[in-house]
């Protein structure tokens, strides 16, 4: 796909000089982080970055970042491989891409990045992090379900997992001619240990759900690829996560524009 947006907000749209001069008024770049990865038989497998193109553009529009763009292929843990429609990338490609990609961009002038992520790959981030800080950059990586943990439970009937309820109800809002709403099944998977041991996207467990292998693999459990309850999903439920998920990196980072105008690096190093 190609972007070309009503305001010129994506790095793709500007040519060089733009890109240098941007950075004198606002040095903050935002990149939506999402994957290519089966969600059902109802939603496309590029669901996850079309929330974060959706997110970012209207983020964007509210504080003027500049936008980086989605690199579509993400990282996956162990228990999404081999199901068909999903391309993972390895970890370490991953992360090298983001590190070059952070180390290029500052060459233009930018001195605050903020790592979006919009897929299940939140494990492999505080690791890009720590390196990018020990070389002085400014990086802060929000997971979406994350931040949003307390508005999720408020929005949903559910819980937000995969190819769910909170997903559809996503697509619904963003992509509707993409969402094939008669083939919504529910479906749930089962987990090697108790649920009570780790955590979900919507609610945190004693141990981060990445750090153990709770899961058998998706493709041999999972009829439909979906673990939720997609069939209660509406398109007004999908605008209130957007709403709630907007105003949370809005106010992320208006604090950074605050506390570090345009050219001030934050004293990482």
């Amino acid at each position: 796909m190609v972007y070309i947006s009503k305001g010129k907000l994506w790095w793709q749209e500007h040519t060089r000089p733009e890109i240098i001069e941007y950075a004198k008024k606002n040095d903050i770049l935002l990149w939506p982080l999402g994957s290519i990865e089966q969600h059902g038989e109802h939603l496309p497998t590029g669901e996850d970055t079309y929330h974060g193109i959706e997110i970012a553009e209207r983020v964007a529009m509210k504080t003027g970042v500049m936008l980086l763009p989605p690199p579509w292929y993400g990282a996956h843990p162990y228990h999404h491989y081999n199901y068909p429609g999903t391309i993972p990338l390895s970890p370490e490609v991953f992360m090298g891409m983001i590190m070059d990609v952070v180390r290029a961009t500052s060459i233009a002038g930018y001195n605050k990045w903020i790592l979006f992520n919009v897929h299940g790959q939140e494990w492999l981030l505080p690791v890009v992090v720590q390196k990018l800080a020990l070389e002085g950059y400014f990086v802060v990586a929000p997971t979406f379900w994350e931040i949003i943990r307390k508005e999720l439970s408020e929005i949903l009937d559910t819980y937000f997992i995969h190819a769910c309820e909170a997903e559809t109800s996503l697509g619904l809002a963003i992509v509707p001619e993409l969402v094939k709403m008669n083939k919504a099944f529910d479906e749930e998977r089962k987990h090697l240990l108790e649920d009570k041991w780790f955590s979900i996207p919507s609610e945190a467990g004693p141990i981060f759900a990445f750090a153990g292998t709770f899961y058998e693999p998706e493709y041999k459990q999972l009829k439909h690829g979906v673990i939720g309850f997609p069939s209660k999903a509406t398109r007004e439920k999908g605008e209130k996560i957007l709403n709630a998920i907007v105003d949370k990196l809005v106010e992320l980072i208006e604090e950074i524009k605050r506390k570090y105008p345009p050219g001030v690096k934050p004293p990482v190093k």
